[in-house]
């Protein structure tokens, strides 16, 4: 009996019509998941002042590079009284996000660059000096950490959770976190929130891409890659967070794509799609951020057909030819040349990728090894690859421009000399920055790993051929 009046009692509640939800409730529940996500993410945003250098140019708050200046007395705690250095960030500022362990902040390049010093203020009244770890120029993009103070504890920090921008939609609810007009003195970042207008904007035309040599180098924000949000940024909100409703990180905000007397009411942010989140992963570990070139240029009217292919280049290793149409790279469809550049740049330098292409009125497919894009502006990187003998090399594609003549007479590509260590085994034997090496010990070498695992092993002397000749390195 009573297993039947349980039944009935459901099946009457089944037969209720359902309530819809009170306006309110919705309100607050859309209330509670934006306040649980800025709660979730605030405490990984900072600010971040800026000393720059007399020219402004050379970044010299690096680590390896940084004066032994310390602002804090031995035991003095990290969260010291605002009135000690409370307005230090006061004129040239912007804002950072706490990526990785040991402090690593994700901050816009331009935030940090040309610094002579760099003081950071996060939660709970924290301050400390920071120093940058590695900078990518093409996207905009750098990782500062702590200065490692003698006697004192690191700052205590908590990584934010990276996302993916690639899956977010138009009329996404987004939170914007940083700094505005300076106002997180006391290290708390102010928050805003809207949705995501569009993606892959572009606010400036420039020239083609993938060309090498290069005559120049456009950066990434110059290409339909930025998320524009409807919320203006204000000055001071470069290398803030923009995150989605769980809480993680899937954009940076930038101030430098939003020229006066363009669309002012809008502000932008580098996506953390594949491209961004590869880049934040290797200048996260010190090291330069490479992007892969394909070495073609396309029509004047931006067009996926092929205009020409450079000689050497790993197009022209790789059979393209001039008239050829990319409608794919690995399965992604390309409808215009900026489109073959944003699918080429999610792949880094020595990637195997596989181009679709109409030839002659037929599909084909073309797998090319790609080689190192050329950036153009001042890289910063903290862990370089180590040196074999005071050498180390780069890609074929690296060549210097001085050296462009070379490369119709390279019969086939090699390594190029990248730099030598003063004194070294390498600098004794003669090499120069921009040699190119063909072969080791006979061994034929066409890109940095191979180079390595050629010399991995070698004892006693060696013998290189280069294009000016065999030398020998001892």
């Amino acid at each position: 009996m009573t297993l039947l009046l349980c039944l009935a009692c459901a099946t009457l509640a089944w037969d209720e019509p359902q309530k819809a939800p009170a306006a309110i409730d919705v309100v607050s529940a859309l209330e509670t998941t934006l306040a649980d996500a800025i709660a979730g993410a605030e405490g990984s945003v900072v600010a971040i002042h800026r000393d720059k250098t007399d020219d402004g140019q050379e970044t010299q708050a690096v680590r390896g590079k940084t004066p032994p200046v310390r602002p804090f007395a031995p035991g003095m705690p990290r969260a010291v009284p605002m009135m000690d250095m409370g307005e230090m960030i006061s004129v040239d500022f912007g804002s950072g996000v706490v990526v990785g362990d040991e402090g690593r902040i994700l901050t816009a390049f331009h935030v940090v660059k040309g610094a002579s010093r760099l003081v950071v203020k996060a939660t709970d009244r924290q301050i400390f000096r920071a120093e940058v770890i590695a900078a990518d120029p093409r996207s905009d993009l750098a990782v500062i950490a702590p200065v490692q103070e003698p006697g004192l504890a690191p700052p205590r920090l908590k990584p934010i959770a990276i996302g993916d921008a690639g899956k977010l939609r138009k009329g996404a609810f987004l939170i914007v976190l940083g700094n505005p007009f300076n106002a997180a003195r006391d290290g708390k970042a102010s928050a805003s929130w809207g949705i995501l207008s569009n993606v892959s904007r572009r606010v400036e035309l420039d020239m083609d891409d993938f060309q090498f040599p290069r005559q120049a180098t456009p950066q990434l924000p110059n290409y339909p890659t930025l998320l524009q949000l409807d919320a203006k940024l204000n000055l001071g909100m470069s290398g803030g967070a923009v995150v989605n409703m769980k809480g993680e990180l899937v954009g940076l905000t930038t101030m430098a794509s939003s020229p006066a007397g363009f669309d002012a009411m809008a502000g932008y942010a580098i996506p953390m799609d594949r491209t961004g989140r590869r880049a934040v992963e290797t200048l996260k570990q010190g090291k330069e951020v490479e992007y892969g070139l394909l070495g073609v240029t396309s029509h004047q009217n931006n067009t996926n057909i092929v205009e020409e292919v450079t000689l050497n280049s790993p197009a022209a290793l790789g059979d393209l030819q001039r008239g050829d149409e990319i409608v794919g790279v690995d399965g992604e469809p390309v409808v215009d040349f900026d489109s073959l550049i944003l699918a080429v740049n999610a792949y880094a330098a020595g990637d195997a990728i596989r181009l679709q292409i109409r030839r002659g009125g037929r599909e084909i497919e073309k797998t090319i090894v790609l080689g190192k894009f050329p950036v153009k502006g001042e890289i910063i990187v903290t862990a370089p690859p180590p040196a074999w003998r005071g050498l180390r090399v780069d890609y074929f594609t690296m060549l210097p421009r001085g050296n462009i003549g070379v490369l119709e007479e390279a019969p086939a590509p090699g390594v190029v000399v990248r730099d030598v260590e003063p004194d070294s085994p390498a600098a004794q034997a003669g090499f120069k920055q921009g040699q190119i090496i063909h072969k080791i010990d006979g061994k034929v070498v066409a890109n940095p790993d191979q180079f390595a695992k050629a010399v991995a092993n070698l004892t006693g002397p060696v013998t290189l051929l280069t294009d000016q000749g065999p030398i020998v390195v001892p």
